[in-house]
């Protein structure tokens, strides 16, 4: 299974989705991109903070802008804002079928998954923990589809 994750810049939501699943579902492909993501972004520290409280050292991350053929290679494509998805899926219909809010698929409810990179401390961490729990939901849904 190939799973897509998508948030604004690929920096943090997306990229720490994809570090938690991938330490979470061996088997699944994983990976992230961001609708206005730019190579010369860097991953901030306190998302590198958390993924490592987590026990993740993950590999350099260079962000990167998604592109027509991500959705196509998908089998899953979670998405972390309504907006967001709501923009893809007018933009790319042939592959709404496979496009779901993060929130919904892991839990049935339609809730965008807050942007923490602007918050700090205990706020960060507050938020960094809801999007793991959601991913660790994603991680068990995909378990029991093997």
């Amino acid at each position: 299974m190939k799973v897509l994750f998508i948030c604004y810049a690929n920096v943090c939501r997306s990229f720490m989705a994809q570090e938690l699943l991938k330490k979470a579902v061996l088997e699944a492909d994983v990976f992230s991109r961001g609708l206005y993501a730019d190579p010369s972004y860097a991953v901030p520290p306190k998302v590198l903070a958390f993924l490592a409280e987590q026990g993740i050292t993950p590999a350099p991350h260079t962000p990167t802008p998604l592109q027509a053929q991500d959705l196509q290679t998908a089998d899953l494509i979670l998405l972390m804002q309504q907006r967001h998805l709501d923009q893809l899926a007018d933009r790319y219909a042939q592959h709404s079928d496979k496009m779901y809010l993060l929130n919904d698929f892991a839990f049935g409810q339609e809730k965008d998954v807050a942007d923490p990179i602007s918050l700090s401390g205990k706020a960060f961490k507050k938020s960094a923990a809801q999007l793991a729990r959601a991913v660790q939901a994603v991680a068990q849904k995909l378990a029991n589809r093997h």
